[in-house]
C-alpha cells in the first residue's frame, strides 16, 4: 500500500540532506536540527496510509516543530531561518517527485 504521509517525509528528509551538503556554514546549525525533526516525526506519526495525503506531512511537520521550538527555546532569529529552509526544502521535495 502507498503511504504518502512516509513517502512525502522521505522526500523532505532527502531535499535536507542535499540542503546540508550543499550549505554555507550558517545554515549548519538549522538543517541540522531539522533533519532529525523529521525522522522523529516519521517515528512517531500516529495514521492511518489509507487516510493521508503527501500534504499532511507538512502540516504534522509544522506542528512537531512548533513544538520543539517551545521546548528548546528556539530564537526568533532561528526560527526565522528554519522558516525560510523549511520553504526550500518543501519546494525542492515537490520538484524532485514531478520531476
Amino acid at each position: 500500500m502507498l503511504d504518502p504521509l512516509a513517502a512525502r517525509g522521505e522526500a523532505i528528509h532527502k531535499a535536507l540532506l542535499a540542503m546540508e551538503s550543499e550549505c554555507a556554514e550558517v545554515d549548519l546549525f538549522p538543517l541540522g536540527y531539522m533533519i532529525p525533526q523529521v525522522e522523529l516525526v516519521l517515528e512517531n506519526a500516529d495514521y492511518d496510509a489509507a487516510d493521508v495525503v503527501a500534504e499532511d506531512f507538512d502540516a504534522t511537520f509544522e506542528e512537531w516543530m512548533q513544538h520543539a521550538f517551545a521546548q528548546d527555546g528556539m530564537s526568533v532569529d532561528d526560527r526565522e531561518r528554519i522558516a525560510e529552509l523549511w520553504a526550500e526544502a518543501r519546494n525542492r521535495a515537490q520538484s524532485a517527485v514531478g520531476a
